[in-house]
């Protein structure tokens, strides 16, 4: 979330805000939190592969990322990333709270948001993977494979390095 010029309650405006990134509006008390967005990443594996995605949009256009996303208001996260992977790639996936991996804190873009990103090892359950949404591209790759790939972020190659190490 970006930070508030003006309160979003009366419109008043807002000073700088503490060293937490919390905000009170000195007309009406009402007190704002600067807080990470939540986000879910699947590392769908199969066969000694994992399946990875070219970005298609920044930021970070071209890198190599998981598919995934942001999570909706109320959302579970593996929900939110069945729907997320449903929605960039056409495919169902087999995921459980137990595929939990890693969380990771981050920024979106050099200067962008700062997001909490949970992953996720995943399975492929239905359909054929086709690039669609935020997707330009998508690759299967081996452990092998990893380093050599150019990555938007580094949590998404250590969670796919997990991912390919689990049994």
């Amino acid at each position: 979330m970006k930070p508030f010029l003006y309160c979003p309650s009366c419109g008043a405006r807002l000073g700088a805000p503490d060293g937490e990134g919390t905000w009170r509006c000195p007309s009406c008390g009402r007190v704002w939190y600067r807080n990470p967005a939540p986000t879910v990443g699947a590392a769908i594996v199969d066969s000694g592969r994992a399946l990875v995605a070219v970005r298609a949009h920044e930021p970070f256009k071209g890198r190599i990322d998981v598919p995934g996303g942001f999570l909706n208001v109320g959302e579970r996260p593996v929900d939110g990333l069945k729907r997320e992977v449903r929605e960039e790639l056409g495919v169902e996936i087999d995921v459980a709270e137990e595929d939990y991996v890693q969380t990771a804190v981050h920024r979106y873009g050099e200067d962008g948001d700062w997001l909490v990103s949970m992953g996720f090892r995943a399975r492929l359950a239905a359909g054929d993977p086709e690039p669609r949404d935020d997707v330009e591209a998508v690759h299967w790759v081996t452990l092998e494979d990893l380093e050599g790939l150019e990555w938007a972020w580094p949590h998404d190659l250590d969670l796919v390095r997990k991912a390919l190490e689990r049994r």
